[in-house]
């Protein structure tokens, strides 16, 4: 019995440290996506995607993320919500960390759950620094990218709260999300779009929208991820999650979740990722 009890004390310990030691890591995690619509002008795209930071720390102002971002010299940087946490007040960090990746490329922001939870004047303030640092709002909007008559647009899809949860922050009975509310918010798809979207559980609904590429975040890898089955997981205090991390396909479209940066996580290290867009013609 002391042996056993020595054992679990021990595994729990060796959990501890696995757990601590990742706080100080970040991967930069690469993945090639072929699109059949993407213009040929767009070919070799890279997008240095940025999710989920909460209120974690990797250096003053971030300094650390920005050293990794300068490395990829990406040709934009998407931030798929959540770079805050829904109790800060104080925003002139993450102010000052948007200032610096928008010196690097234009930087494009999609509104997160823990931003939605901003009380409303928060809220102004808050997206008034964003924009005050050069960032690109997309909020329910596009942000057009254009090489001679080429265009690559980027759509940033802000989803009701009560999709994440309801007035008592319980995760029971949440709204689904239809193919009409997503084009009464944002349109009907055009051209090829890559669609922000902070949540990728209303994966389905967002597939028959027809994005050619949908980048999220939210789930934060499933905070525990396992071996040969994945994240554990979601912030609705859901077991094994579908979408984790990673490319999933569903029709004509394609997410890719990543795994974010901030929250408490095991065998998930924070990650930035780099995502670069190939033609398939």
């Amino acid at each position: 019995m002391i042996v056993f009890l020595y054992f679990i004390a021990a595994f729990i310990l060796i959990l501890f440290i696995c757990a601590l030691i990742e706080r100080f890591i970040i991967l930069t995690r690469r993945q090639k996506i072929y699109l059949d619509n993407l213009p040929l002008s767009f070919n070799g795209l890279k997008i240095l995607q940025i999710s989920d930071i909460h209120h974690r720390k990797f250096g003053k102002d971030q300094s650390r993320i920005i050293k990794r971002v300068k490395k990829e010299k990406p040709d934009i940087i998407v931030i798929t919500g959540d770079l805050i946490s829904r109790y800060m007040r104080d925003f002139s960090s993450a102010g000052r960390f948007c200032k610096s990746l928008s010196e690097i490329s234009p930087v494009l922001f999609s509104i997160g759950n823990h931003e939605i939870d901003l009380p409303e004047k928060v809220m102004k303030t808050y997206l008034e620094t964003l924009k005050n640092s050069g960032v690109h709002v997309l909020f329910n909007s596009e942000y057009t990218m254009q090489k001679d008559s080429d265009i690559l647009k980027f759509v940033g899809a802000a989803l009701d709260i009560s999709v994440y949860h309801d007035g008592n922050f319980k995760y029971d009975n949440l709204d689904t999300y239809s193919l009409e509310k997503l084009e009464n918010d944002i349109g009907v798809r055009s051209g090829c779009t890559v669609l922000l979207v902070h949540n990728p559980l209303v994966f389905e609904t967002l597939a028959l929208w027809n994005a050619d590429l949908i980048l999220s975040g939210h789930v934060h890898g499933g905070v525990i991820r396992l071996p040969f089955i994945g994240g554990l997981l979601s912030p609705e205090r859901k077991l094994f999650p579908v979408y984790t991390r990673g490319l999933y396909k569903l029709n004509s479209s394609q997410l890719y979740v990543s795994a974010g940066l901030g929250k408490l996580r095991l065998f998930n290290p924070p990650e930035i990722n780099l995502i670069t867009l190939l033609s398939n013609r």
